[in-house]
């Protein structure tokens, strides 16, 4: 996971990840925002999406308060037991992914689709300079998801279907919803593969997976 090919295909995937972020801010985002608010905003089914991204807040706070936990039970000389391995990788991965789209956030200081640019006219990069609806990029749903879901496509094949599917209503979700930009979706998802192959290549020297 960490040989030349693979960091070549990496560089590849940042480099494509670029352009259709670039693409995106240029000729998608604002056209497709104006187009959701329009016709997606005022409907059941967005008031639906509200519901269904609620519970997401509670992973963030589950992974945090599990690595608490297993911290507390090592340092009180209680070994971890072998199924806690990968549940400790989701929620580092979850960590490492909300620490570093918080700090993005604030240095790219994008205004949000929604009020910012739909309902305020404004648009825009405030470089180091975000603050409350000036830190739409990169998508902090999108990080963390693709964060978790790429721990689990290493680790534990049968997840792929069902995590692959999530992830993917997920970000949907937050684009359809105008809580982010195409391109923050795109960013975020990059941000949150490289956070979660990241976690795997360099946790199992730290975790000892035993009973």
């Amino acid at each position: 996971m960490s040989d030349k090919p693979a960091f070549r295909n990496w560089l590849l995937a940042l480099a494509l990840c670029v352009v259709a972020v670039g693409l995106c801010i240029a000729y998608v985002d604002r056209p497709l925002a104006e187009w959701l608010d329009a016709h997606v905003r005022h409907t059941e089914f967005w008031a639906a999406l509200n519901l269904a991204l609620f519970p997401f807040l509670l992973v963030v706070v589950a992974a945090l308060f599990f690595l608490l936990g297993c911290g507390v039970s090592v340092i009180s000389g209680h070994p971890l037991r072998p199924w806690t391995a990968i549940p400790i990788r989701c929620s580092w991965s979850t960590m490492w992914a909300v620490a570093s789209e918080m700090i993005l956030k604030r240095i790219f200081g994008r205004g949000w689709a929604d009020p910012t640019f739909v309902r305020d006219h404004l648009y825009g990069f405030h470089f180091l300079h975000g603050e409350t609806h000036w830190d739409a990029f990169p998508s902090g749903t999108a990080t963390v998801s693709f964060a978790i879901l790429v721990v689990l496509w290493i680790l534990t094949p049968r997840w792929r279907a069902a995590g692959t599917a999530t992830v993917v209503l997920l970000s949907v979700a937050v684009v359809i919803g105008n809580y982010h930009w195409l391109s923050d979706v795109i960013a975020g998802g990059f941000l949150g593969v490289t956070i979660g192959w990241g976690t795997v290549a360099l946790l199992p020297p730290i975790i000892q997976d035993r009973p």
